[in-house]
């Protein structure tokens, strides 16, 4: 079970769409939504402050205004080590240009890169991937 999930993307069709598809998945519990990544940024340094729960899962696309994906990344590895460490971070992105998969490759906080849409079996190899015990 994943108990919280953070979604982050500018378009909130997209994040209503994501965060119905993960509902319905038996296995996430706390799916939140965030339409820029600054806001995302403030909710993980609040964490230790006031004890909300970590995240075990972050769904990041790459390219929003004002703050994009890889902005994002750069201030998130910035964080304590113990969120960091804590949380998977898969960029979800509709961005499959070489340079970005080739990029995300080589960044620190970055578990895994993926296309848009989310669908139940990429769910499933999340899952499967970082959650299941051997």
């Amino acid at each position: 079970m994943v108990e919280t999930v953070l979604l982050i993307d500018d378009n909130k069709a997209t994040l209503f769409i994501q965060k119905k598809i993960m509902l319905q998945h038996d296995k996430f519990r706390n799916i939140l939504t965030f339409s820029e990544g600054s806001l995302a940024l403030e909710y993980l340094k609040m964490i230790s402050v006031n004890f909300i729960k970590k995240p075990q899962l972050i769904l990041l696309d790459l390219n929003m205004p004002s703050m994009n994906g890889w902005e994002f990344i750069e201030q998130y590895n910035q964080l304590d080590n113990n969120i960091i460490d804590h949380t998977r971070l898969v960029v979800l992105t509709t961005s499959h240009h070489p340079e970005n998969i080739s990029r995300s490759k080589n960044v620190k906080g970055i578990n895994e890169f993926m296309e848009k849409p989310l669908s139940k079996p990429m769910l499933d190899r999340i899952l499967e991937n970082y959650f299941m015990n051997p």
